[in-house]
């Protein structure tokens, strides 16, 4: 599960990219936002550092904290490279999120992912493959590998809405990701619904999401176009 500051950080950026808070305005002051939020300033203080390395916002010593102008200059493609949230919360400021299932399977594990989910050859996985969709869009095709007896009941629906809501359904929570990304050529799968040429570049972002006790919960690689993917990395020092 994301770090409390880290959800309220999404909150305002969609608040931003609404313009529910518009460009040059500025922000709510710190205590006002604790309030709201229920939590600490000093969280709030956190919230509010990670949206200034991302460029959205900035500080005015004495008088508060403003919208960038040129925010939506900004890449709203791009994801976060730190922390993961899956499709539906990652693009929903931005409109409709929809998949379609280009394939759904039940079948055991390769070696590969025996080791990235921490299982044996005999437990069985789900192997599917989703077109994501942005208002209608394509933006990524993932393929993805996951536990059965960790997702008990997935089905075709689960996989046409929001997997992760599902999994929440079942008490499970999700703690953070490990993401390998790499430039790729597209295959047949990433021409055909994704649009591109076969000279195209895809960005590939290769990950193990884990539950909050550590457990794998699903072992992906998600592509993207070239044109329509990004990864932002914040460094706070």
């Amino acid at each position: 599960m994301a770090a409390k500051y880290l959800t309220i950080a999404r909150e305002i950026k969609k608040r931003i990219i609404s313009q529910r808070y518009p460009a040059s305005s500025p922000l709510p002051d710190q205590f006002a936002l604790a309030a709201e939020f229920q939590t600490s300033r000093m969280t709030i203080q956190q919230a509010i550092r990670q949206l200034i390395v991302e460029g959205l916002i900035y500080t005015r010593q004495g008088q508060g904290t403003f919208v960038r102008k040129n925010f939506l200059q900004l890449s709203q493609w791009d994801l976060p490279g730190t922390d993961y949230f899956g499709a539906t919360k990652t693009w929903e400021h931005l409109g409709t999120v929809s998949s379609q299932v280009v394939r759904f399977d039940l079948r055991f594990p390769n070696e590969k992912e025996q080791s990235s989910l921490l299982i044996n050859a005999d437990a069985p996985v789900y192997d599917f493959v989703r077109l994501r969709l942005l208002n209608g869009e394509p933006m990524s095709l993932d393929a993805t590998v996951m536990p059965v007896n960790l997702v008990p009941g997935l089905n075709k629906s689960h996989l046409e809405s929001s997997v992760f809501q599902f999994v929440e359904t079942l008490g499970l929570k999700i703690m953070g990701s490990y993401r390998v990304v790499r430039a790729i050529k597209p295959g047949e799968l990433e021409q055909q619904h994704l649009l591109c040429e076969a000279g195209d570049p895809v960005l590939e972002v290769e990950q193990v999401i884990y539950l909050e006790d550590g457990t794998p919960l699903e072992y992906a690689h998600c592509h993207y176009r070239y044109d329509h993917g990004g990864i932002v990395i914040v460094n706070n020092g």
